[in-house]
């Protein structure tokens, strides 16, 4: 009946806000860090080297220990439409990793895959950026940003 249906409802949408919030937090104490920095009038850490591969031009770049590689991408200019924001909805920050870089990379959650099985032209080595936080480990790290998008909303 509609107490059924409302209680699946509830509990879709508090799983889902849920599993969103998860994400949100390490997302927003990066984000907090970054401000104390700013308002203790020193900088963030930036010493880690990536390369972006943009339609087969090198863009090496410095990354934040902590920020998301989505955040480093907008950070850089990088052509990551990243419409959702980061909170692995869109597949608009879709990445591929070479051989190197994709065996630096933690699993990705399922979350994830669910995600990339719906990107055209996936790869063995496809992540999305939000997924993918930098670490020191990331030093010299090659993605490849394919020419094209589609959102997967």
């Amino acid at each position: 009946g509609i107490n059924a249906e409302y209680g699946e409802y509830f509990q879709h949408h508090y799983i889902t806000n849920n599993l969103r919030m998860s994400r949100l937090v390490p997302r927003l104490t990066s984000i907090l860090v970054r401000a104390n920095s700013a308002q203790l009038h020193t900088t963030p850490i930036c010493n880690v080297n990536i390369t972006f591969v943009e339609r087969g031009v090198d863009r090496p770049v410095k990354a934040i220990r902590g920020d998301s590689l989505m955040e480093t991408a907008k950070d850089n200019q990088i052509n990551l439409p990243a419409v959702c924001g980061g909170m692995c909805e869109c597949s608009t920050c879709h990445v591929i990793a070479d051989v190197t870089t994709f065996s630096k990379l933690p699993e990705p959650e399922e979350e994830e895959l669910d995600v990339l099985d719906e990107v055209a032209g996936v790869t063995d080595t496809s992540r999305l950026a939000c997924q993918i936080d930098i670490s020191r480990d990331l030093e010299g790290a090659r993605f490849i940003v394919p020419d094209s998008f589609t959102d997967m909303r």
